[in-house]
């Protein structure tokens, strides 16, 4: 077995990203110290170095001894730990995204570790120069701003460290996989279900989504190499989908199912009739807001996001993933699972 090069501490271990970095570390050169809140999501089996510590508390709750010996033992911190959930209010996300991620600059600076963030592609509707300003009740408007605002704070901190930015996470390109259902997985599901009336899609949107390995590939490479500077767009950009292609692999996987979709109308979520919509059973009026608030999103980032895969592919070793396949991977894998 190959000799760990480093000791990296994983926030977020029980976490979608931090599963996926756990799935695919076995046979790289490191080693993983899992930290998870005490009474928080079990790891899967076969992670033996478990920190139980909570990231929003000095120290991460630990007692001085204890914190000074993990700040010995660790060379790299990967921080995929926070609150994802859409919808709430800013006070919510920032005792764990932003306070959070003050503690682990903290830590950064006492063991002299680089950070390696998680952080979402979605601050590109908030960055100065968007085409467009994103509204202050887009459901994602106050969780971006929790991730922009830990961008901020490691530019201006002087710790080592590089940022991901992540599209929509889907499962396992090979295999469909996930730890448990994201949005998009939800969201597909209940279109394959024949319950979408319409889909609210801005004219020239695409449809970004990118599976979880690639990444936990990319960020584990990026702690191989010692990588200590540059921020990632994990997006498909230009290569994305667009949304009448997502709909074709809804109608497939359907099919597969036995179910027959008729067509799915899109709809310019600008032209959307609020009366209409309040007529709506409520799930659907989730769905289409989310939907609606999503695309407004990509609208803000030019209805194509930004992307760096070709420099992940190049550096990082990230393979050549069809997004298409990996989507329908990830439908299949939903409906045997998740469903």
């Amino acid at each position: 077995m190959t000799e760990p090069a480093c000791t990296v501490l994983l926030t977020g271990a029980s976490g979608v990203v931090g599963q996926a970095v756990l799935r695919e570390a076995p046979g790289r050169p490191v080693r993983i110290v899992s930290m998870a809140r005490p009474g928080g999501t079990a790891l899967p089996p076969g992670h033996d170095e478990v920190l139980g510590a909570d990231l929003t508390r000095p120290r991460f709750g630990l007692d001085e001894d204890s914190y000074a010996a993990l700040a010995r033992d660790v060379d790299t911190v990967i921080h995929s730990a926070g609150l994802t959930e859409w919808g709430l209010p800013y006070e919510r996300y920032k005792p764990a995204n932003v306070d959070g991620t003050r503690r682990v600059i903290e830590f950064a600076e006492h063991a002299c570790a680089t950070v390696h963030f998680m952080s979402t592609a979605f601050v590109a509707a908030l960055f100065t120069d968007a085409p467009h300003q994103l509204s202050d009740t887009n459901v994602t408007m106050n969780y971006v701003r929790s991730k922009l605002r830990s961008e901020q704070m490691l530019r201006d901190s002087g710790v080592r460290y590089t940022v991901f930015r992540p599209t929509n996470l889907i499962g396992d390109s090979a295999t469909g996989w996930t730890s448990r259902g994201q949005i998009v997985q939800l969201m597909s599901d209940w279109i394959c279900r024949g319950r979408a009336p319409f889909i609210p899609v801005h004219q020239g949107n695409r449809i970004d989504i990118v599976p979880q390995d690639l990444l936990a590939k990319a960020v584990l490479r990026a702690v191989e190499l010692g990588d200590d500077g540059g921020s990632f767009w994990v997006t498909y950009g230009d290569e994305a989908m667009d949304m009448e292609r997502a709909v074709e692999m809804c109608v497939k996987h359907a099919s597969a199912l036995g179910r027959t979709l008729g067509p799915i109308p899109v709809t310019d979520p600008d032209a959307l009739d609020p009366e209409a919509l309040l007529r709506l059973p409520p799930l659907a009026r989730s769905y289409l807001s989310v939907l609606r608030d999503v695309s407004e999103v990509t609208r803000c980032s030019g209805g194509v996001l930004p992307t760096s895969m070709p420099e992940l592919r190049a550096r990082y070793d990230v393979p050549h993933i069809q997004d298409t396949d990996a989507y329908l991977r990830t439908l299949e894998y939903a409906s045997a699972h998740l469903s």
